[in-house]
């Protein structure tokens, strides 16, 4: 390799520490020189990888991207019609924006390398790109420090391109910086132990799983002549080997014994390794092991926050990831640029019920730390530029009081209007019901500590609005639900306070 420095060339050699060989490899084949083609292998016989490589592109796939242009530091305006949006939705004719995410994240979570082609045409007159996925396998990449080209092989036919026909995804890998290691890599010894193991239950299957184990005679029986044995393991192999005579009792002659020579599945383990196996796959892809299927410690409240945690800690990075390299390889290709960025549309799963979204909203729109312009700046709403209280706080909220409304007290100005108070059911009967019901709730509640009392809450809030907007409703008609609400959101400040 060759590369100019301080007006000189010179020449550098690559220089790679050379780890053991792995059991499997060809003679003299380096751990970190395996082919990429194999990792697709994996992919397709390794259930646990599937899981967790599906359980990411999957997630991924179903999040729309929007681009917005940032107006101010309160004001964003989405452009639904930009061309990143239109090359992204309609990438070719075979392929939709999730297929494409899809496969972007299928391919990063085996290979930790993705491709995608970039196909100039025009559309109505104007400048468009198609996008087309290259397979990580097919791919070679050229360069030093930086990639300078790019290689697709395809039916022994080479096709290089420069790196501005091509949008490239990769991670870390301090044995070649110009691809991604992929995870498999560095689950490759736990993987041949799964084989190994997965192999040897098969081999028992196709054996027809005969029972190992040792028939004894006694030591004064006469002996057998070799056609006697030959009959005997016959009429054995016929009457109790294979599936279908599973679970038989077999019949011995007299003074004969039957002693089992083989391990049970609990005694291997099996299913305490294949447990083991899948937590280590999960956490070497940093899913919430409850997202793949490990349910032991699971309970409604940390499943709820584990979903939580899911795009907040596992998807996130990724959603970064590839924002900014979008933003980087393709974004960058549209005329309009200026001020514009790209953002996965994760709100929708974070959002919660529409009473969470509610009572958050109205604490944090509410109060005086936030107008209503800047809550809709944290949804990526646009401000409200005609509407005069926009930018001002509810005076029952800390805002300007009905005082200041008329500051210099005119007669002839408007009067002040009196603040409202929270009506309570005028029915006996619908007061005792949430009465009692406020105490069992206030009773469960304070079972916990003090910091999982919130999510607690959250976690029984739309439950409890049924339960008691059911309970009120033969007294209050239409307005139990509103009261339930109500009812609700006043134990959580009461108890919060």
């Amino acid at each position: 390799m060759i590369v100019q420095s301080f007006g000189q060339l010179q020449v550098i050699k690559p220089s790679l520490t050379a780890f053991p060989a792995a059991p499997g490899s060809a003679p003299g084949q380096l751990w970190w020189e395996e082919d990429d083609d194999q990792y697709g292998e994996i992919y397709a016989n390794d259930p646990n990888v599937r899981i967790c490589v599906d359980f990411l592109a999957r997630n991924i796939g179903q999040l729309n991207i929007h681009a917005y242009r940032r107006v101010s530091d309160t004001d964003r305006e989405r452009l639904n019609d930009h061309d990143v949006i239109r090359w992204l939705t309609h990438p070719n004719p075979a392929t939709t924006m999730y297929r494409l995410i899809e496969d972007l994240m299928g391919d990063l979570g085996i290979y930790f390398n993705a491709y995608w082609l970039k196909v100039r045409y025009e559309d109505a007159g104007a400048r468009a790109i198609g996008l087309l996925r290259v397979p990580p396998d097919e791919m070679e990449v050229f360069g030093g420090l930086l990639p300078t080209q790019f290689v697709w092989t395809r039916a022994n036919m080479r096709m290089p391109f420069p790196p501005s026909e091509i949008v490239h995804f990769d991670g870390f890998n301090p044995l070649n910086p110009l691809k991604g290691l992929s995870p498999l890599k560095t689950l490759a010894r736990l993987l041949r132990e799964d084989d190994a193991a997965s192999r040897n239950r098969e081999a028992y299957w196709n054996n027809a799983s005969r029972f190992e184990g040792v028939i004894e005679r006694p030591k004064d029986a006469p002996k057998w002549t070799p056609a006697q044995k030959q009959s005997w393991r016959e009429q054995w192999q016929g009457r109790y080997a294979g599936p279908a005579n599973a679970g038989m009792i077999p019949v011995l002659e007299d003074g004969m014994t039957l002693k089992n020579a083989s391990g049970s599945a609990r005694d291997s383990q099996y299913v305490e390794g294949w447990k083991a196996r899948r937590e280590l796959y999960a956490s070497a892809y940093h899913i919430p092991l409850t997202m793949v299927g490990i349910l032991e410690h699971a309970t409604f409240s940390n499943i709820n926050e584990e979903h939580k945690q899911l795009y907040q800690d596992c998807l996130a990075p990724w959603l970064k990831m590839i924002e900014q390299e979008l933003a980087r390889q393709l974004l960058i290709e549209s005329t309009d640029n200026e001020d514009v960025y790209l953002e996965f549309n994760i709100a929708e799963k974070l959002k919660g019920s529409f009473e969470e979204q509610a009572s958050s909203l109205q604490m944090a729109v509410g109060r005086p730390i936030m107008t209503p312009n800047e809550g809709r700046a944290r949804l990526n709403l646009p401000s409200i530029k005609d509407d005069p209280t926009a930018d001002q706080i509810a005076p029952q909220q800390g805002g300007p009081s009905d005082a200041t409304a008329n500051p210099n007290n005119d007669p002839n100005g408007p009067p002040p209007k009196a603040k409202p108070k929270p009506r309570a059911p005028a029915d006996k009967a619908a007061q005792e019901v949430i009465a009692a019901t406020r105490g069992r709730q206030r009773a469960r509640l304070l079972k916990f500590p003090e910091a999982e009392r919130s999510s607690a809450f959250y976690a029984e809030m739309d439950r409890w609005n049924g339960e008691l907007a059911r309970d009120l409703a033969p007294h209050v008609g239409d307005e139990a639900l509103g009261l339930a609400i109500r009812s609700n959101l006043d134990l959580f400040t009461e108890l919060d306070s």
